[in-house]
């Protein structure tokens, strides 16, 4: 049943790439005149995630109605198209293009809820000119020349791309009300919505540097679908005419999911699962290092130990190596300034071709990795101690937890063994 929903949410992400790789046939009347302004309707559309990874951030989009003319427009700043070209070489390297695009709300609204996504529906309440204004420059936004935008998590995305707009129809009143400090950072907010997913909110969160631990204001927390949504309907305002009135005047649940979890308002904590790991890691190695100082069955030991020694260089030295290529080479800006290039330094990755010639017999292989161990503990030190500064900070405990009792380890095991004497 998982599997059916991914292939479905793919095929989604497919044929809404297809939807932005051209404009509606037939402008809406708002873009040429034929609406009245009294007419018209805005309305938020917040969509909750799904299982697939490009959806786990949930999803926002605006709604344009005419009740004259009975003709409803879904805005989505959300597309991507697989077919651009250089897509995923672009996507590596950190220049991710995105569309704008609108299709019939009714059609829209049944793919997501085919997806079995919760979708909530704010209607806003903007002066008839401004809903006038918002109407025809969304039009305009969706013409091939105008659609094309570069992608940011954090800083522009579908979500940010609404908070704007909704922001310049009350004149600058949600920035001004969002101003204070945020919950929680971005870091924090990440991991809340990758709870569920341990293996990628490890990864994600030792990819990104400490960009994301800055404090930020309720404004910039509106990069989420969820977070707009809320402070959204938390607004009041003063309209063109001076008079005081709440932005959302009502409030509908469109389709509530069935047997999906919501998202958590804490991040998860996962250091007990991750200290496990590193634990376990470091106990292998340290039986391993007894078994090849107690001689018998060398030859077996060493092969045993190539292996193992290999395997940890490709679980931490090529995510490292990956992460040295994103920061130095990519429009990846939160991988910038990375503590954890200390913590798991690129030269783990060589772990990998070590452990190849010890298992094949070669024995300066353990100097070699001596001396590899002592360097990275020693750097997974500087990182440790680098957090007492007050700033700048990153929360890398996680990278931490795991790493430190295998370098540990590892270190202690091969020096220990350079100087025991062989027969």
């Amino acid at each position: 049943m998982r599997m059916r929903r991914r292939l479905r949410a793919l095929l989604l992400g497919l044929a809404l790439g297809l939807l932005a790789s051209r404009a509606p046939a037939a402008p809406a009347p708002w873009a040429s005149g034929r609406s009245r302004a009294e007419d018209l309707i805005i309305k938020l559309a917040t969509i909750e995630p799904d299982d697939a990874l490009y959806t786990w951030w949930g999803h926002t989009a605006l709604i344009v109605e005419d009740l004259r003319r009975g003709i409803s427009r879904f805005y989505n700043y959300g597309l991507f198209s697989f077919d651009q070209e250089n897509f995923f070489l672009n996507f590596a390297m950190g220049r991710l293009w995105f569309q704008v695009g609108a299709s019939p709300t009714a059609s829209e609204l049944a793919a997501y809820k085919g997806e079995n996504r919760t979708i909530r529906i704010q209607t806003l309440d903007l002066a008839p000119e401004r809903r006038l204004e918002l109407a025809a420059f969304l039009e305009w936004n969706i013409l091939p020349e105008n659609r094309t935008y570069l992608y940011d998590h954090y800083k522009d995305n579908c979500a940010t791309r609404v908070r704007d707009l909704i922001d310049r129809m009350v004149d600058g009143q949600l920035a001004k009300a969002a101003a204070g400090p945020g919950r929680q950072t971005l870091r924090q907010h990440t991991r809340r919505y990758t709870a569920g997913h341990f293996l990628m909110n490890w990864l994600l969160m030792f990819l990104m540097s400490g960009v994301i631990d800055r404090p930020i204001r309720q404004w910039d927390e509106m990069f989420l679908p969820l977070e707009l949504e809320r402070d959204v309907a938390h607004l009041v305002y003063t309209d063109p005419r001076g008079r005081s009135r709440a932005l959302v005047s009502s409030e509908a649940l469109y389709y509530q999911a069935r047997g999906r979890q919501g998202v958590p308002e804490l991040p998860p904590a996962y250091w007990p699962q991750v200290l496990a790991i590193g634990l376990g890691l470091a106990l292998s190695g340290w039986v391993l290092a007894a078994w090849r100082r107690r001689g018998a069955g060398a030859r077996a030991a060493r092969i045993v130990s190539g292996l193992y020694e290999s395997l940890l260089g490709l679980l931490f030295g090529l995510p490292a190596a990956v992460l040295a290529f994103m920061s130095l080479f990519t429009n990846h800006t939160v991988t910038y300034g990375n503590r954890n290039l200390l913590a798991a330094n690129p030269a783990l990755l060589l772990l990998l071709p070590l452990g190849i010639v010890l298992a094949a017999g070669a024995r300066r292989a353990g100097r070699a990795l001596a001396v590899l161990w002592s360097f990275s503990l020693l750097l997974a030190l500087l990182a440790l101690a680098l957090q007492i500064f007050p700033a700048p900070r990153q929360d890398n405990w996680l990278t931490s937890t795991v790493l430190l009792p295998v370098q540990a380890a590892g270190t202690l095991g091969w020096l220990r063994e350079l100087k025991t004497p062989r027969s």
